[in-house]
């Protein structure tokens, strides 16, 4: 605490709390890039989760066409 005192006094108070905000800045800047990865991720990976059962539902839904097409040329 001793220490964080002769800081003020030797620097002066502005220079203290201007460092103070540029590293919570800092730190606030980081945690956010980190958190919007990390939330992008979750939400690629159920997009990409929804775009294979999308293909499968269109490949059953081909194969079912083509069976129709088949029934009504006979």
């Amino acid at each position: 605490m001793e220490e964080i005192l002769i800081l003020i006094e030797r620097y002066g108070l502005t220079l203290i709390l201007l460092l103070g905000c540029l590293y919570a800045l800092y730190k606030f800047f980081f945690f956010s890039i980190r958190e919007v990865k990390v939330e992008f991720g979750k939400r690629h990976e159920k997009h990409a989760k929804d775009m294979e059962e999308l293909k499968v539902s269109v490949a059953e839904l081909k194969e079912k066409i083509n069976t129709i097409l088949e029934f009504i040329k006979k």
